[in-house]
């Protein structure tokens, strides 16, 4: 394993405000009162391996958390990397066309377990061995399932999940380029399905602008998501710190607010839906981003904690293509109380959309030809 200094290598420690339990009123002593953190980069060995680096697309861990995969779209494949000896240990093929074909242009994978993978894209869906055979087919099509309108109106098929028992599908329709309607839920055994509004999260909508030209358009801005952590299905978006749980037991929606301190609750004000130019956009996405944006949750397996991520007042350096921000770092407990909040002093971005294992958040990189890791080492 070859191990490399990111340029932002460093270890900072620094001390943080105390936060209120988001079901009580009394106050608690800050798990990141005594936080550090430091950076690195670590390579992937491939061996003789020959591919593009910077294809990889979505991480998903192993159950032991000791492996992660992730899908090769221009192959096909998914690679399994050792977390441990930072190795490349297996390419799992699927194929292109045939019985077996899994989805064009991949959107989402999940690993199930140790034998099998979910993967979907905007129109199909499937769980398949790891050994390339189809398990199953599930259909993203509102009329073969009861409950819903045959007209519905939106693609099933974004944001979508499939439940560990492979019973329930969920997925955050949307219309084209705009953001989520609401939670839809497919019960696979039955072939029922049902819609369900998220008020508290509408206001995402506001927070996004597009540009159309010609037959394209290009639409930025924030973005409900849904994903499964540590059993729990969590539907949140960045433009606000509220979250809803779906809870598959009792078919129930819960949503839960959080009394943060250090940041707002979520973006305010009025922006542009559509602009005429895509300098324009980058102008009104400029003024979004900076109000704070939030990151979706980590799980911390050591101390029992979830944890997720904050910037604002996100400025790009014209000059040198970089962004900078004022970041923050949130902890919960294991009942999504909050325990912490902290503005990261030496961080100058949120890393978001990886994945953690122990105490490290991992961010897909490249080194010259090879896959690498950007690893944030977090001492709760």
């Amino acid at each position: 394993m070859k191990r490399l200094f990111f340029p932002l290598a460093l270890i900072i420690s620094f001390s943080s405000c105390e936060t209120k339990n988001n079901s009580e009123s009394s106050t608690t002593t800050s798990l990141l009162e005594n936080f550090s953190f430091s950076v690195d980069t670590v390579m992937v060995d491939v061996g003789d391996e020959l591919f593009m680096p910077g294809a990889y697309y979505k991480f998903e861990l192993s159950e032991s958390s000791d492996h992660v995969f992730t899908y090769f779209e221009p192959e096909f494949e998914v690679h399994e990397i050792d977390l441990n000896a930072m190795k490349l240990v297996n390419r799992h093929k699927f194929e292109k066309d045939g019985p077996n074909m899994i989805p064009m242009y991949l959107n989402y994978m999940q690993n199930l377990n140790e034998t099998e993978l979910f993967f979907a894209n905007s129109n199909q869906a499937g769980v398949f061995k790891k050994t390339g055979e189809k398990v199953k087919s599930i259909s993203l099509k509102p009329e073969d399932y009861t409950g819903l309108d045959p007209e519905f109106p939106f693609e099933l098929g974004n944001s979508i999940q499939i439940s560990p028992d492979q019973k329930t599908v969920l997925t955050l329709p949307n219309q084209n380029l705009g953001t989520a309607e609401g939670l839809a839920i497919l019960n696979l055994e039955d072939k029922s399905g049902k819609f369900l509004k998220l008020p508290a999260l509408e206001l995402t909508k506001n927070f996004r602008v597009l540009f159309k030209q010609g037959n394209g358009a290009i639409s930025s801005g924030e973005n409900q998501r849904l994903y499964i952590i540590n059993g729990h299905f969590i539907i949140d978006s960045g433009a606000t710190s509220d979250i809803y749980f779906y809870d598959q037991v009792s078919d129930s929606l819960r949503l839960v607010t959080f009394p943060h301190q250090l940041v707002p609750k979520a973006k305010t004000g009025e922006f542009p839906p559509e602009v005429d130019s895509n300098e324009r956009r980058r102008e009104v996405m400029n003024e979004i981003r900076k109000q704070i944006s939030f990151s979706q949750f980590f799980w911390n397996e050591k101390h029992q904690i979830y944890f997720r991520m904050g910037e604002m007042n996100r400025e790009l350096n014209e000059v040198t293509k970089t962004y900078s921000s004022d970041t923050y770092l949130f902890t919960y407990d294991k009942d999504f109380n909050l325990t912490g909040e902290t503005e990261v002093q030496g961080l100058d971005f949120m890393p978001t959309y990886g994945f953690a294992r122990d105490n490290k958040l991992y961010m897909e990189w490249v080194v010259d030809e090879n896959p690498a890791f950007i690893v944030y080492t977090f001492n709760f």
